[in-house]
């Protein structure tokens, strides 16, 4: 009698292993999962330096994370793909650019060497941007692309920054030109409506501090006669 039971706990125990074999998922190794979509053209391609949607992108479908203002159909392969290979989008943003090696960074961008991480911190182009080939910025593997540049660049010198704080616009284009209201509308406002506010308040107050201080200036030399007088009479 014990003996049946110690083989029917053996074939439970055997059963049990058995099925829970059955249902663990297959055993892969992370190298040879080649179901993903971002284990192929890793680097980039040779001929056009950006990657079309359907050869490169997300292991899941991100709808926020892609090519602004592009549409594509049920067929990627259009001649309308094209268009999206726009600077901005490229693995060498200096693809095609004659001379240049020979060139510095203020050559081309004069206006980006005046922010506060150049003048104050007196950080260089490469240390946010890296070396060559300069991805563009709205390249998907750019380190400054807005879903990482927290943490592979900011984080280089300001620890545990997040999203929200590389949100920073470093270098902010000049907000008195009209050209900024495109750009940069939040800070065309934000400077007019300071510049309105300074002007109006000084507008205002100077005038009514010049008048009130001439009014006491009066009534000072005013007060001043009467007292004299009075002083006469006595």
């Amino acid at each position: 009698m014990k003996q049946m039971i110690r083989i029917r706990k053996v074939l439970w125990f055997s059963g049990a292993l058995i099925l829970t074999a059955l249902l663990l998922p297959e055993t892969v190794l992370a190298q040879d999962e080649v179901a993903s979509s971002i284990r192929r053209y890793k680097d980039r391609e040779a001929s056009t330096g950006y990657y079309e949607e359907y050869e490169v992108r997300p292991r899941h479908q991100r709808p926020f994370v892609s090519v602004p203002g592009v549409r594509r159909g049920v067929f990627p392969y259009s001649p309308t793909s094209a268009r999206v290979r726009v600077r901005t989008r490229l693995a060498d943003s200096h693809l095609g650019i004659k001379f240049y090696w020979g060139r510095r960074c203020e050559d081309c961008h004069i206006t980006e060497t005046r922010d506060i991480h150049t003048t104050r911190a007196n950080l260089t182009c490469r240390q946010c941007h890296g070396g060559e080939p300069i991805a563009s910025i709205e390249h998907y593997y750019s380190p400054l692309n807005p879903i990482r540049k927290h943490a592979y660049v900011c984080a280089k010198c300001h620890e545990g920054a997040s999203a929200s704080y590389a949100s920073y616009v470093v270098h902010a284009p000049n907000p008195s030109l009209a050209s900024t209201l495109k750009t940069f509308p939040i800070l065309f406002y934000a400077f007019w409506i300071m510049v309105v506010v300074a002007v109006g308040t000084f507008a205002v107050f100077l005038p009514h501090t010049v008048m009130w201080g001439f009014r006491e200036f009066f009534v000072k030399k005013e007060k001043t006669n009467r007292e004299s007088d009075d002083k006469e009479q006595d």
